[in-house]
């Protein structure tokens, strides 16, 4: 019985987890700790952009997890911004590559240290030990989701 309440103790706070996770106001909370007027998708997308770039649309789109025309339609919006460009590949001009411009790639770095910085902020109360219990559970918890036969993650 204990198991049972403790399976859906998990369960309930996996749920939240994805709620709170999949929330536009960190997002919004980031964007106006940086200065720029990007949603959660697009915050992602240039992260990989800055990481991974110069990177085709759809190899953008499988990294994040989302479609090809959701990632198009968000590098346009980063265009828009001044964040992204596209450009040919050299390889094969029939292919356009995203990349992070300058104040992209500044835009990109600020995003993840205010992620970082919020985060910090949220578990300030947290002991090394309890970051550490939390960091190694939750390793375990996607590892063995990933294993599951169910599991949804690519």
């Amino acid at each position: 019985m204990a198991r049972e309440k403790d399976l859906k103790r998990a369960e309930d706070a996996v749920e939240a987890l994805a709620r709170i996770v999949g929330s536009n106001r960190p997002a919004k909370r980031r964007a106006e700790r940086v200065g720029v007027s990007i949603g959660r998708t697009a915050q992602r997308l240039l992260w990989f952009i800055v990481t991974k770039g110069p990177i085709r649309i759809s190899d953008l789109a499988r990294v994040a997890g989302t479609s090809d025309p959701i990632a198009s339609r968000q590098v346009t919006a980063l265009e828009a911004e001044g964040l992204v460009e596209r450009r040919a590949s050299p390889e094969d001009g029939r292919v356009w590559l995203a990349r992070a411009t300058p104040s992209g790639r500044r835009a990109g770095r600020a995003l993840r240290r205010a992620t970082d910085a919020i985060f910090e902020e949220q578990l300030k109360g947290w002991t090394a030990a309890d970051l550490a219990d939390l960091s190694r559970n939750l390793e375990r918890l996607v590892r063995d989701l990933r294993r599951s036969p169910n599991s949804i993650d690519d």
